[in-house]
């Protein structure tokens, strides 16, 4: 393998069509997000530009990609570390909150298709 093939490069922003999605209501402190919604499920890129906080909360089913930055993730009285490259999966009514770092990008996919709901201004 070339050294390029093994290194991850961090996306320091999302794409502008990104961008361009439904903004998601959400009352995190810090977390802007944009939506992809179907009924058969959601996908939610998450932009911490200033950081955030999660509070602990709980949902169904949910899978995580850290795109770039990192996520400390509490659950299960343990906490976590993941890094730009690294995913999670929690399982469905499981309790957990994270603290996010500035400038992190992250994409959740949720089994439930309303989960989340567009911000309307």
């Amino acid at each position: 393998m070339t050294e390029s093939a093994t290194t991850f490069k961090k996306l320091p922003e999302y794409p502008e069509w990104v961008m361009a999605l439904p903004r998601v209501h959400t009352d995190f402190p810090g977390a802007e997000g944009r939506l992809m919604s179907s009924p058969n499920g959601q996908l939610v890129f998450w932009l911490f530009a200033t950081g955030g906080s999660v509070p602990q909360h709980k949902h169904g089913p949910q899978l995580g990609f850290v795109v770039s930055g990192s996520v400390l993730l509490q659950r299960s009285g343990c906490s976590d570390l993941y890094r730009s490259g690294e995913s999670f999966s929690i399982a469905d009514g499981e309790p957990h909150g994270a603290e996010i770092e500035p400038g992190t990008l992250v994409m959740e996919v949720f089994s439930e298709s309303d989960r989340h709901r567009e911000w309307t201004p």
